[in-house]
């Protein structure tokens, strides 16, 4: 899918990404009809040939699914400091184990200083 890149209206920009989505083809066949790049995978360790061919080509934000970000958690540090892309996690059509949610709790903790999606009542 992209999305608009640069549009110069009496000053205003806004910016254009293609997004990516890897996973099992149960999981992610809809987003094909959304109108994202598709990457399907038989098994998860599969998708390392994919990431290594897509990581350069300019997406804005690659999902993938928790099988797969399993699996490939230490490529995905390489791009993890970057603006672009941005690894974003999906639970698979199985389940999904909470890992995605934990990465961005972590994610807003360290930016924020503080666990600010906790269930806790304090």
């Amino acid at each position: 899918m992209v999305f608009p890149r640069k549009l110069l209206m009496k000053g205003f920009v806004t910016f254009m990404s293609k997004v990516a989505i890897i996973g099992d083809k149960t999981s992610i066949l809809g987003f094909k009809a959304l109108g994202l790049d598709t990457y399907p995978v038989v098994r998860p360790e599969d998708a390392r040939d994919v990431w290594h061919q897509i990581k350069e080509q300019n997406y804005g934000v690659i999902f993938v699914t928790e099988p797969v970000y399993i699996v490939m958690e230490g490529l995905f540090q390489e791009v993890a400091e970057q603006i672009a892309p941005a690894v974003t996690i999906l639970p698979a059509t199985t389940g999904g184990t909470g890992i995605g949610m934990e990465r961005i709790k972590k994610i807003i903790e360290r930016a924020v200083g503080a666990d600010i999606l906790s269930e806790k009542e304090e």
